[in-house]
């Protein structure tokens, strides 16, 4: 008697593997590489990923030459393309208190990057290769801070002076670096998000101008390198 497996209406046909066009094999490796990054860390094995992702190792480095440069690519998707310039406009823009401006950067800003994939990468990468996190510091350096500190000295009359003190770059680095916690707590120690998001924010960024006039204002300060 012939067993029924054998019979070919009863064989599961294998489904044939997916032709996609290059940008969507390429977008394919790319959200792949973002999970298993913001999983296992930039130090996570290119074989295995593209095991993760059901492609061939030759086909992941025909899209992406090394490591190096899916990486890159990584850091381009995950942090430039969430970089909003109309936030810089935001912040320049003298209509409104400046207190009201920083509130409504950090609302957007913080709702763009407090995500898994976001907060992990930046977190392995700055205990592996470093680059991500040293990328993003110039962007905020370049981008931000100086924003920030030229509002707060108009704000508070202040002029002729160039360069920001040590303390007042910390403390501008105390209300972002406060307001990235929460991303930290949350994606890294497994806490919950706060409930009232939005009031959190508006904390930090009160408790940064209550101090501030203390730490821009006062006299014999000299600018940091």
């Amino acid at each position: 008697m012939k067993d029924a497996s054998e019979d070919p209406k009863n064989v599961a046909v294998k489904p044939a593997r997916q032709r996609l066009s290059t940008e969507d094999r390429e977008r394919q490796i790319l959200d792949g590489a973002i999970a298993f990054f913001s999983e296992r860390g930039l130090d996570g094995q290119t074989r295995e990923l593209a095991q993760q992702i059901g492609i061939t190792h030759p086909l992941l480095y025909h899209y992406f030459p090394n490591k190096r440069a899916l990486i890159e690519r990584v850091y381009e998707e995950v942090y430039l393309e969430r970089w909003q310039q109309e936030w810089e406009e935001w912040l320049s823009d003298r209509s409104t208190p400046l207190e009201a401006r920083l509130v409504r950067f950090y609302g957007a800003y913080a709702r763009a990057i407090l995500t898994k994939e976001w907060v992990r990468i930046l977190v392995f990468s700055g205990l592996s290769d470093g680059y991500v996190p040293g990328q993003y510091m110039e962007l905020l350096k370049e981008r931000l801070f100086p924003h920030i500190w030229r509002e707060m000295r108009h704000e508070l009359g202040l002029t002729g002076r160039a360069r920001p003190t040590e303390r007042e770059r910390e403390l501008m680095w105390g209300m972002h670096g406060g307001i990235f916690y929460i991303g930290v707590r949350r994606w890294i120690y497994a806490e919950a998000m706060p409930e009232d998001l939005d009031a959190v924010l508006a904390d930090r960024v009160r408790a940064f101008m209550l101090v501030a006039p203390e730490v821009f204002g006062r006299k014999g300060a000299k600018p940091s390198a």
